[in-house]
């Protein structure tokens, strides 16, 4: 009977706009969850055949839920340096234990901070996932397709073990004024394997030739410098004057350099000392020393760069790569399932997986230090909500309607 049809019509409805209002005071009540995507019903009809071309049989609306996971939220700046962000597509992979082999879900919500151990995690109990990188800084040989080579970030209890001086360059002005004889000493650190800071004296004396210097140098006990003495010669007149020449009058090239070599324990280390930007003007003796390594040190923050590649930086002023911190993509976003703790897990329409870090293959940057905000806008979900109530009285009407024709049908028996 068309009459009962409509009636569940009518009930179809109440139904379908339910659902949308339980959307919508979800959305209102994340509107200030970090990363979560807005939660969208959607309505289609159901048609049913009649059977008849003189009756129409009502069959009613179904709903279907949908997350704006596509969707980004404003990105806001804070003051924690392990929140981060993507600004674009893509997730972070997070676990729901620090060790053992967790359950990986994804998220677009990056508040994670260091728990009692030093693993990140979310507010939710979700631990960031990433790959560990080499002592180099380097990528291991990774899967970017499968969740299996990733581990939980740590950033407690990191001590730099300290690195050892690979290489050193001197730069700086030595004094035309000097008169022969004279000499400038500097004692310029480097560091050994353990290390250790070590000192190399660096002695420049003005020889008796006419715009001439010579380089003596002297490292700690047990260690021989080879190349030294250094002699340069620089030009007084011309194009390149103040500069070091060779006896036809050209800019010396290559620059010689030291080569700076420690005991045999059980094999020796070396590093070469270049020679850098070596001028001869009228001035003061100015030497400018740089060089890699470091001593032993603690960490005092961590940084994210626009790749995922989390930093560590040390008291010492070294920094290190620890982590790369992977951004997953799917094909179909859309196809993902909500979770608990505003995470998603990987569903039957998902597509394929991709692991990869940020701004590589379609994957968005990383921001550090930001956070997304939810996507909810809140003067839509208020109209939205005025137009299910509505749309609910008119379906709640409908069956009353068809409830009092059903019930005027059944007095013509009286």
């Amino acid at each position: 009977m068309s009459l009962y049809s409509a009636m569940r019509s009518g009930v179809s409805g109440m139904s379908a706009q339910s659902s949308r209002l339980a959307a919508i005071s979800d959305n209102i009540s994340n509107s200030q969850t970090v990363g979560y995507k807005r939660a969208t019903v959607d309505f289609s009809t159901l048609v049913t055949s009649p059977g008849s071309r003189s009756t129409y049989t009502a069959s009613g609306v179904q709903s279907a839920t949908h997350y704006q996971v596509q969707q980004d939220g404003t990105i806001l700046g804070t003051g924690s340096s392990t929140d981060m962000a993507i600004s674009g597509n893509g997730f972070f992979v997070v676990g729901n234990k620090a060790s053992g082999t967790p359950q990986y879900s994804l998220t677009r919500a990056g508040s994670f901070l260091p728990d009692e151990a030093g693993f990140l995690h979310n507010n939710a109990g979700q631990y960031l996932e990433a790959w560990k990188l080499n002592p180099d800084g380097t990528m291991p040989n990774v899967s970017t397709s499968r969740f299996d080579d990733l581990q939980s970030v740590n950033v407690g209890n990191l001590v730099y073990g300290g690195s050892k001086t690979t290489q050193m360059d001197f730069s700086g002005n030595l004094p035309a004024q000097a008169a022969a004889g004279d000499s400038f000493t500097s004692s310029p650190t480097f560091y050994d394997g353990l290390g250790n800071p070590l000192d190399l004296s660096l002695t420049w004396t003005k020889a008796a030739g006419p715009n001439q210097w010579t380089l003596t140098a002297a490292g700690p006990t047990g260690y021989t410098v080879a190349g030294a003495p250094v002699t340069l010669t620089f030009a007084a007149t011309g194009p390149y004057a103040g500069k070091p020449v060779d006896g036809a009058g050209l800019p010396l090239d290559p620059m010689p350099g030291l080569t700076v070599t420690s005991p045999a324990t059980p094999t020796a280390d070396s590093f070469t000392m270049s020679l850098g930007n070596v001028t001869q003007l009228n001035g003061d003796y100015v030497p400018t020393v740089t060089g890699d390594g470091a001593k032993v040190g603690q960490v005092t923050s961590v940084d994210i760069d626009d790749s995922g590649k989390l930093w560590v930086m040390y008291d010492n002023g070294a920094r290190q790569a620890l982590y790369q911190i992977p951004i997953a993509t799917v094909t179909n976003p859309d196809g993902l399932v909500a979770q608990d703790g505003n995470t998603y897990t990987l569903g039957a329409d998902t597509g394929t997986l991709t692991l990869g870090a940020g701004k590589q293959g379609g994957a968005g940057s990383v921001v550090g230090s930001a956070l997304e905000q939810s996507n909810v806008d809140i003067a839509t979900e208020l109209v939205s909500l005025i137009e299910t109530q509505r749309a609910y009285s008119s379906s709640a009407t409908l069956v009353r309607t068809a409830d009092e024709m059903v019930e005027e049908t059944t007095r013509l028996k009286r």
